[in-house]
C-alpha cells in the first residue's frame, strides 16, 4: 500500500522546502518500494509526496505521483485502488481528458476536474485515500473511503 504524505503553510507565500518533502517520503518508504516523489504548488505553499507501490501501470516515470494538473492548479497524490478504473477512463478519455499514466491513481484527479468533489466520489468505487488542493477554490481536501 502506497504512503501518502503532505505539507502546507499557514503563510500562502512562503514556499515548501522540498527537502521536507522528500524527507517525509523516506520516512515511509516501507509502504512503497517501487519509487517516490514529490511535487509543490509555486506561489501557494502547499507539497505533497508520495511513496510509490506499483500495481497498475508498472512505469516508474509515468506512474510517478503526486499527479499535477496540466494547468498546474490541481495537486493530487493517492493511495489504493479504484475497481472501475477502465469503464471511468473511457468515459472520462470520450470528455476529452488526456492521460500521461495507464494509473488508476490518476483518473481520481481527471474525475474532479470534470465533475468536482462530489460528483467524483459518487463516481468511485474503491479502498482508497488521497490529499488534493485545488489552487483556484483555495481549498485543501483530505479523503478516505
Amino acid at each position: 500500500m502506497c504512503g501518502i504524505a503532505g505539507y502546507i503553510h499557514a503563510d500562502p507565500k512562503r514556499p515548501v522546502d522540498p527537502e521536507i518533502l522528500v524527507a517525509m517520503a523516506a520516512i515511509i518508504r516501507h509502504r512503497g518500494p517501487d519509487g517516490f516523489g514529490y511535487e509543490t504548488l509555486e506561489g501557494r505553499g502547499v507539497g505533497f509526496s508520495h511513496a510509490r507501490l506499483s500495481i497498475i501501470d508498472l512505469d516508474q516515470n509515468r506512474g510517478r505521483q503526486p499527479f499535477l494538473s496540466a494547468d498546474g492548479d490541481v495537486l493530487m497524490t493517492h493511495n489504493g485502488e479504484f475497481y472501475d478504473y477502465k469503464r471511468i477512463r473511457a468515459d472520462l478519455t470520450s470528455r476529452g481528458s488526456r492521460f500521461r499514466s495507464k494509473s488508476d491513481s490518476e483518473l481520481a484527479l481527471h474525475l474532479y476536474r470534470t465533475y468536482g468533489m462530489e460528483g467524483m466520489l459518487s463516481r468511485l468505487r474503491g479502498e482508497f485515500a488521497f490529499g488534493l488542493f485545488d489552487r483556484g477554490r483555495d481549498q485543501l481536501m483530505l479523503v478516505r473511503d
